[in-house]
């Protein structure tokens, strides 16, 4: 019997390594992750294959940074990874940058010149350069899983392909637990059958 072909996804990854809190190593590695498999695992997995990950190294500990790939890159790996920038403050991945746009008279319309560095979250208001943190496009966010929750919870699982929950979901994400947002969800007009 022939064996099938896997086809996998490559992700860069940036690992620091960690003794009682202090930075000791630091490494980028890149980590071939079969379609399908979880992503988060296969990365901690060869992280923990690193000759830095000693089990005799006091208080042990590391953390992941997926490294997105670099836009001007003429030739990204066709195999690379999906990524996905969040907010480092709320997990959110509805941040925006600002660019500049100029009208190019060849082709009669407008063209991104400057894409800047300040990224600003939609959801939580947060700024800064440094506020993107990119995960696996796959990953589920913070927002994301607070739908699925409350969905669960209103035992409707299909409002989540309902814009106005999303939209509600949206709003007190930060504020509400899905208790809370539950009762507030029942008591709304939204909650009436359409």
């Amino acid at each position: 019997m022939a064996n099938t072909p896997v086809s996998a996804r490559l992700f860069a990854v940036r690992i620091q390594y960690f003794s009682a809190g202090e930075c000791y190593a630091t490494e980028t590695i890149d980590v071939e992750v079969p379609d399908g498999a979880d992503v988060s695992a296969v990365v901690h997995a060869a992280a923990q294959a690193s000759t830095y990950h000693d089990v005799r190294i006091p208080e042990l500990s590391f953390t992941v940074e997926y490294i997105a790939p670099d836009p001007d890159d003429p030739d990204p790996a066709p195999r690379a990874g999906r990524l996905k920038p969040v907010c480092a403050h709320c997990g959110s991945d509805s941040i925006v940058r600002d660019a500049a746009v100029r009208w190019e008279i060849e082709s009669q319309q407008w063209e991104v010149t400057s894409i800047f560095d300040c990224t600003t979250c939609d959801l939580c208001g947060a700024e800064s350069d440094d506020l993107a943190t990119w995960v696996p496009a796959e990953q589920v966010t913070p927002p994301e899983q607070f739908e699925i929750d409350l969905a669960a919870k209103l035992d409707t699982p299909e409002l989540r392909s309902d814009g106005t929950f999303q939209q509600f979901c949206f709003g007190l994400f930060l504020t509400h637990s899905v208790e809370d947002a539950a009762v507030a969800w029942l008591s709304s007009d939204h909650s009436a059958p359409r």
